[in-house]
Parts: C-alpha cells; sequence; structure tokens
C-alpha cells in the first residue's frame, strides 16, 4: 500500500505543486485533470466577450497505480455546485477518491439549506462512512448533529459552518482562511492607492454564508488600518455575473467621475462589469476581484482588472478526500486542524507565468 503521508507530507500544496509532485513520486496519470471550459453561472456570463488565453497546463509523466479500493463510501455535499467554481472541485473529488481507493456519491445543495440537510440524512439513512460538506449556513448544523449521533465524520471544505463552533463535532475544515483572504483583497487595494483618499464599492457575496461573512470581516479589518479608506456603498451580487454587471452598473451610475475609485468583489464574477466600465468611458474605477479563473487572469493580463486572490478548487477537493483517508485510517493525529491552502495574490506582475485555477 502506498504511504500517502510519506507522498505529500503535512505542507499545503498548491494544485501546480500536486502536479509536479506527482510526476516526480510516480503517482497515477489520473492526478492530471482534463482541460474543460466553464460556462459562466447566469445570463451575465457571456457579456464580457474576452478572448481568453490559457498557458499549457503542466503534464507531470506519472507511473504506477491508485491505492486498491477500499471498500469506503464518501459522502458529499456541495452547497451550490452550479457556480463555475465547482468545476474543478469535481475533478479534485474524482481524482482524490480515486487515489485513495473511495467511492463517492456528489449530491448538489443548491443554495438551500433544506436541500443540504436532506442530503445529509440520505447519507445517513445510506450509512456513508464519511461525510465531505461544503455547507450554506449554519443552518446546516442540526444536520451534522445528526451525523455526529449517527457516528458519521464529517470533513467540511471550502465553506464551513460547523467547524470550530461547539455545537457539533467536525473532524477539520480544508479551504481557504477566508479571513486571510479579505485581508489580502485590503492589501492589494492598498498597494494599489497607497494610502491616498479612496472610495471604495465593496460587493459581496451570497449573504450570511461563510466566505461572504469572514472575507468582509478580513478586508474591513484591513482597509481601517488607512482612515483615507472609505466604503461608499456595501451590496451583494451573490457571486454572479449578471448581478455583478447590474450592480456595478448601479454604483456607476450613484457615484459620477470623481466620486468613486475602485470596485472591490468578493468573487470572480465581475469581469464583464469591469469590461462594461472601461467600454463606457469610466476607466478610472478600478477592479478587484476575488478567485482566479482564466476570464480573470485574461482581464489583469489585458489590463481592466487589478488583481485577484487564488483560491484554486482543486487542491481543496483533492486534499478533503486525502484528509478522509487520514481519518478513516486512524491517523486523525496527522490531520491539520485547520487546512488552510494557500491563497496568492495575482496581478499583472505574475499573471502570465500563473496558470488559472479552472475555466480552460
Amino acid at each position: 500500500m502506498i504511504d500517502r503521508d510519506q507522498q505529500f507530507g503535512q505542507g499545503h500544496v498548491s494544485r501546480r505543486a500536486l502536479l509536479l509532485r506527482a510526476g516526480a513520486l510516480g503517482l497515477t496519470a489520473a492526478l492530471v485533470p482534463a482541460a474543460e471550459a466553464i460556462v459562466g453561472r447566469g445570463s451575465g456570463a457571456a457579456l464580457a466577450q474576452t478572448t481568453v488565453s490559457c498557458p499549457p497546463a503542466a503534464t507531470p509523466k506519472a507511473a504506477g497505480t491508485p491505492m486498491p479500493s477500499s471498500g469506503k463510501k464518501i459522502g458529499v455535499s456541495v452547497a451550490y455546485l452550479s457556480v463555475p467554481f465547482y468545476a474543478n472541485f469535481k475533478t479534485g473529488l474524482a481524482d482524490g477518491a480515486r487515489d485513495f481507493g473511495f467511492t463517492y456519491d456528489l449530491r448538489d445543495g443548491k443554495g438551500d439549506p433544506a436541500t443540504e440537510v436532506a442530503n445529509i440524512q440520505n447519507f445517513i439513512a445510506s450509512k456513508v462512512d464519511l461525510i465531505l460538506l461544503t455547507p450554506m449556513s449554519a443552518g446546516t448544523i442540526p444536520a451534522i448533529k445528526q451525523a455526529n449521533d449517527a457516528g458519521i465524520p464529517v470533513i467540511e471544505v471550502n465553506n464551513r459552518a460547523g467547524f470550530g463552533s461547539n455545537q457539533v463535532k467536525v473532524v477539520t475544515y480544508v479551504g481557504a482562511d477566508d479571513v486571510e483572504y479579505g485581508r489580502l483583497q485590503g492589501q492589494l487595494l492598498d498597494q494599489t492607492f497607497q494610502g491616498k483618499p479612496t472610495s471604495i464599492g465593496y460587493v459581496i457575496g451570497i449573504t450570511g454564508t461563510s466566505p461572504q461573512v469572514m472575507r468582509s470581516q478580513g478586508f474591513k479589518g484591513e482597509i481601517a488600518k488607512q482612515p483615507n479608506y472609505k466604503i461608499a456603498a456595501e451590496v451583494s451580487d451573490d457571486f454572479d455575473s449578471a448581478k455583478a454587471l447590474a450592480v456595478t452598473q448601479d454604483l456607476l451610475s450613484r457615484f459620477p467621475k470623481g466620486q468613486l475609485d475602485v470596485i472591490v468583489m468578493q468573487g470572480p464574477e465581475g469581469v464583464a462589469a469591469a469590461d462594461f466600465a472601461r467600454k463606457n468611458g469610466r476607466e478610472e474605477v478600478k477592479f478587484i476581484l476575488g478567485d482566479y479563473p482564466a476570464d480573470v487572469r485574461q482581464a489583469i493580463i489585458d489590463g481592466y482588472i487589478v488583481g485577484t486572490v487564488d483560491q484554486d478548487p482543486y487542491p481543496q477537493a483533492y486534499q478533503g478526500m486525502r484528509m478522509a483517508w487520514l481519518y478513516l485510517n486512524g491517523h486523525d493525529d496527522q490531520i491539520p486542524k485547520p487546512d488552510f491552502l494557500p491563497l496568492p495574490i495575482i496581478t499583472k506582475a505574475n499573471a502570465e507565468q500563473t496558470p488559472p485555477a479552472w475555466g480552460c
């Protein structure tokens, strides 16, 4: 049997590092996900009309075989699979399950806590060995408690609800430190404006979710260090490109030239919005986004988005499967709690050298 701890160690690795290490160690070629075109969520997805170019994917020469089937089944519930971010998340799940010898049942929470609760209850009824959960909100906690009572361990991935609370037991959380994510967006803003008086339009994601709440906390804490940075308006776009365009049009209407300096969005959905601004005489308004799909990368290279924070979905899902393997094989003491993954800042200075996290 392959010793996965020897292979992957305890460090936090990016998708590219996983691929390079896989090649060096002779892991299965399944670690290399197929490139796929991602269709944006909502009717605004096609509005940017951006020509996207992508660098070649790293393709390690891999040999060997995945871990033999363990007979263990993982239940996976993801809060909103329709969001493009989760395309490469699904690839990470598939590769992780194959490499660690699991089968899994993937279900969509559809952005609805009641659906997510039903998913967990179905997993309990089918007696899965472990649940990987990307929770919508704290409304999922009662279902996590039901899993606890049934003796089924839960690992939260990408979003969190129960981890860190005293209400339920969650083995660990795998994903971004969303408070740090917000801080990094604030640092990128500071690098751009250097303490000068700055009027900010702040566009949050799905209200009440852990990314929205924690990124807001980190961003507002960071910009509070500079008294010249002021949030002129805070609006929500639900991480949706069509809504991002609509709220941007509203902000540009409410704040004429000279009254708004930057629009900061918590997610990656602002490419069409930034394109609209530059094509309608509002080039003075800068855009800072979150996450790093191919269209965001191209817009940074083309110069109409300042930068972003790169949260790669692939290693989050893959590491979630790895944490499941550690737990189910009695290695709970080797599981980081939480397991925060890297969040590099991407700007024009490094975008050409950094492949996108998804979308190619």
